[in-house]
């Protein structure tokens, strides 16, 4: 008997109708003197009328373009000149510490992602990891990617592709697991409050779990929001047929207007998934699994800005923790 199938079927059931967080929308207040290629939403009378998801996708398919890739690998050179390795597309640098942000340390660095804004300007975003005596990234599987942004200004004329480094803000956050941050997200937290989300985890001994880390982005400045957002998990690889609970949960976000008419939108979470509990005061023969009920874990939480970050203000996370 597969005791796990009945759980599977109905967990991917419940999940295969659910969007991907991948092209989650934000707010519907777009300042225009930030994002120029993001277009303001219609006013609308519901406080939960969300943006469609293309309105702040992060656009993969154009950053993956040959003119984006030329840019990208403008600014790197920018940043780190020398340490720049054109061949691998990363750079060999040594960034501060971040634990104490004094000393120097050896990171192999990649950028992920890069914003460019109306004025010209340049927001780069970068993973650091690890370095070994070759020069090559050594992270272990629970290590996580260091979070670096880069504010450029071009130099010159636009069209001649050159920038240089407003401000630096090295290995300010650790997320993620393998020396890898997650996928990076370009949002919008409420009028004139550009930000990032950042989709971290970490899968280990059969569980999964993961979360949402918003920060939002100033004028050479980034401030962590909130870094531990459940948004997913499941233990399906450690779920064995003595194991008292197996379960899978995924939720997607999104953002909507403040209900309390703050500057910043609240962060809106929809979960489906279900767990499986072995059945109590059943007897079962010694080669038989053990029934189990089946339990879904569907809900909604609305997270809200409280002046330093967001707490959960209405529903209920149902993402078991890890």
């Amino acid at each position: 008997m597969n005791y796990r199938t009945p759980l599977v079927l109905l967990l991917v059931s419940a999940l295969l109708g659910a969007c991907s967080d991948k092209t989650a929308p934000a707010s519907a207040d777009v300042a225009a003197d930030v994002v120029a290629d993001v277009p303001a939403a219609a006013d609308t009378a519901s406080a939960e009328h969300v943006p469609p998801p293309a309105a702040t996708a992060p656009k993969t398919e154009e950053m993956n373009t040959p003119q984006a890739r030329k840019r990208e690998a403008g600014m790197m050179r920018a940043v780190f000149g020398k340490d720049y390795r054109g061949d691998s597309d990363d750079a060999l640098a040594d960034l501060s510490d971040p634990d104490n942000h004094v000393d120097k340390l050896s990171y192999v660095v990649s950028a992920i992602s890069h914003k460019l804004l109306p004025d010209g300007r340049a927001i780069l975003v970068a993973n650091a990891e690890t370095a070994n005596t070759e020069g090559t990234a050594e992270s272990a599987h629970a290590s996580p990617g260091l979070l670096n942004v880069f504010f450029l200004a071009p130099k010159g004329q636009p069209e001649d592709g050159q920038w240089q480094v407003v401000k630096r803000l090295e290995n300010i956050a650790a997320l993620g697991s393998s020396g890898q941050l997650g996928e990076v997200h370009w949002v919008m937290l409420g009028a004139n409050k550009p930000g990032l989300a950042i989709r971290h985890g970490y899968t280990g001994q059969g569980y999964t779990i993961t979360q949402l880390a918003l920060f939002e982005i100033g004028d050479g400045m980034v401030t962590a929001l909130d870094g531990g957002i459940d948004l997913y998990s499941d233990n399906m690889g450690a779920c064995t047929p003595d194991m008292d609970e197996c379960w899978m949960v995924d939720g997607k976000w999104r953002f909507a207007p403040a209900r309390n008419g703050g500057a910043y939108d609240d962060l809106l979470l929809d979960f489906t998934g279900a767990s499986e509990k072995i059945k109590p005061g059943v007897t079962v023969k010694p080669d038989e699994d053990p029934p189990r009920i089946a339990t879904p874990l569907n809900g909604r939480a609305r997270y809200a800005f409280d002046g330093k970050g967001y707490k959960l203000v209405e529903g209920k996370n149902t993402v078991p923790g890890v």
